[in-house]
């Protein structure tokens, strides 16, 4: 469902459409977040990333450890955060 003050849903769609093949969401995060950071004066890039674990519960998986600080058998995944690091 829409607003009622947006186009018909096949136009909408159309905009979207061509905005992701030519990558202008990316683009438009992007530059928004760099004049968010310049604005809040900061770096235009990041220059740090933050890592994290967490242990899953799965005893039934084929790769599978232990954590011994929280006492769980299962796998462990470590996502990684950050915008641009380079």
């Amino acid at each position: 469902m829409l607003p009622n003050d947006f186009p018909s849903w096949q136009t909408v769609y159309w905009w979207f459409r061509r905005f992701v093949r030519r990558l202008l969401f990316r683009t438009i995060h992007d530059v928004t977040l760099m004049l968010d950071r310049e604005r809040e004066g900061r770096e235009q890039n990041p220059s740090a990333a933050v890592v994290d674990s967490q242990s899953i519960k799965a005893p039934a998986a084929e790769k599978r450890g232990f954590d011994a600080g929280k006492k769980i058998v299962g796998c462990d995944v470590t996502p990684v955060s950050s915008s641009t690091l380079n």
